[in-house]
C-alpha cells in the first residue's frame, strides 16, 4: 500500500502559528516543515484514493498537487487580508476550468475539526432550477441516495427559500428541493483517528456511501452545462 504519514498534532500547531505570525519570513522559514507535516499528506490521501475516484469519475481531477489547497490564501478579492490559513483540504471533482457546474466531495482538517462531504463546487440558481427538476423526476433514486449518505453519518446542511420553490416533489424531499444548496458533511474531533491510516479507510467508505449522490449530482451538472450550452432552458 502507498504510504500514508498522517496528520499529526505537530501539523495543526505549524499551521496555527504560521497563520498567528502572518509573516512571509516566517513562512519561507517553515515551508519545507508545512510541507513535509501538512501538505504531504494530503497529497498521499490524493494518491490513496484514486483509484476509487477514477472508478466513480473517470474525468475527475487526480493530480495530488491540483487538489490540495494552498496555504497562502488569495487576497486579492477579500477582505478578508490574512496571508496564510491555519486550515487544509484536498477537494476531489473535475476541472472547474473546464466546467461551470460540477459535484465536488472533499476532506478537511481545521483546528476544530476534521470533516468531509460533498456538494455543488458552485450553487448557481439555474443548478439549482435543474437539481430540483431531477428530483422531481427521479424522487426514488435521490430519496436512495440520501439514505446511503445520511446513514453513513452525513447531515444536510443548507439554508431554505422563505418560500416553496414550484414543482412536484415528495412531502419528505420538500427540505432538500427547497435548499438553495445542496450540501451533505460529517464532523469529528477525533483527531487520532487522522493520525494513521485509520482515515484512509474512513474516507473509502465514507465517499463510497457518497457515491450514488455524486452520480445523482453530476447528471444534474451535465444537465444543467447541456441545456445552457445549446439552448434548451
Amino acid at each position: 500500500m502507498y504510504e500514508f504519514d498522517g496528520i499529526k498534532p505537530q501539523a495543526l500547531f505549524l499551521l496555527a502559528d504560521n497563520k498567528f505570525n502572518d509573516s512571509k519570513p516566517f513562512y519561507e522559514e517553515h515551508k519545507a516543515e508545512i510541507n513535509r507535516l501538512a501538505v504531504k499528506p494530503m497529497r498521499q490521501i490524493g494518491v490513496l484514493l484514486s483509484e476509487d475516484m477514477a472508478s466513480l469519475d473517470d474525468k475527475m481531477v487526480l493530480n495530488p498537487v491540483r487538489m490540495v489547497s494552498r496555504i497562502r490564501r488569495d487576497t486579492r478579492f477579500s477582505k478578508n487580508k490574512a496571508l496564510y490559513r491555519d486550515n487544509i483540504w484536498i477537494m476531489f471533482m473535475r476541472s472547474k476550468q473546464d466546467y461551470k457546474y460540477l459535484p465536488c466531495m472533499w476532506f478537511e482538517v481545521t483546528q476544530q475539526y476534521y470533516s468531509s462531504g460533498i456538494a455543488f463546487f458552485r450553487s448557481i440558481p439555474f443548478l439549482m432550477e435543474v437539481y430540483r427538476r431531477e428530483i422531481s423526476e427521479h424522487p426514488d433514486e435521490f430519496e436512495k441516495a440520501v439514505k446511503s449518505a445520511e446513514k453513513a453519518g452525513y447531515v444536510f446542511s443548507a439554508d431554505s427559500y422563505a418560500r416553496e420553490k414550484p414543482g412536484i416533489c415528495p412531502e419528505k424531499l420538500k427540505g432538500y428541493y427547497n435548499a438553495k444548496d445542496c450540501f451533505f458533511i460529517k464532523r469529528s474531533k477525533d483527531f487520532e483517528v487522522i493520525g494513521d491510516d485509520r482515515i484512509i479507510d474512513e474516507l473509502k467508505q465514507g465517499f463510497k456511501a457518497l457515491s450514488p449522490l455524486y452520480k445523482f449530482l453530476l447528471r444534474a451538472s451535465e444537465r444543467a452545462e447541456q441545456e445552457e450550452n445549446y439552448g434548451s432552458r
